[in-house]
């Protein structure tokens, strides 16, 4: 079985934060910087805007979702990159026993199948990036095996 590369988010776009030093429960904030390329301090102040965001406390899913989804409609950028697809509970489809079955796909089925590009992963109750098939996130263990629950794909702006 392969080995899924995950990088930790907090060497990678926090290392000179001291708002990140202070923080908790900021999965997205670190998503959002890992996703659009964004310091740890400049994500942390555009969860807050965007999704409203308190200091120390969780970002709802709810409300990543609608913001998420209006920034893909309305194709807003942010540091020259923004959100050209949206994957709804995506899943896989297996044969068993004789019969196709619909199973939700987990973090690392997710991975596997796009190795590609750049995702921001929402899972039940966390967030996460997945860069050209590697796991980008501030929690090293267990994260892969989550049901993914939506899936933004970020591109650059082109032109």
């Amino acid at each position: 079985m392969n080995q899924i590369k995950v990088t930790n988010a907090a060497t990678l776009v926090a290392k000179d934060s001291i708002i990140a030093k202070g923080e908790s429960k900021d999965c997205v904030v670190y998503a959002m910087a890992s996703s659009f390329d964004l310091p740890y301090d400049e994500a942390h102040q555009v969860v807050k805007e965007k999704f409203n965001r308190e200091d120390k406390k969780g970002t709802m899913s709810w409300s990543i979702y609608s913001k998420m989804k209006d920034m893909a409609d309305t194709q807003e950028s942010i540091n020259g990159k923004f959100i050209r697809e949206i994957v709804s509970r995506p899943t896989k489809t297996y044969h068993l026993h004789g019969k196709d079955i619909e199973r939700k796909n987990r973090v690392s089925t997710f991975i596997k199948e796009h190795n590609q590009g750049t995702y921001l992963i929402l899972t039940s109750n966390h967030a996460l990036t997945i860069k050209d098939g590697e796991m980008i996130d501030n929690i090293t263990k267990g994260s892969a095996k989550a049901f993914v629950t939506r899936a933004f794909r970020v591109e650059p702006v082109e032109g």
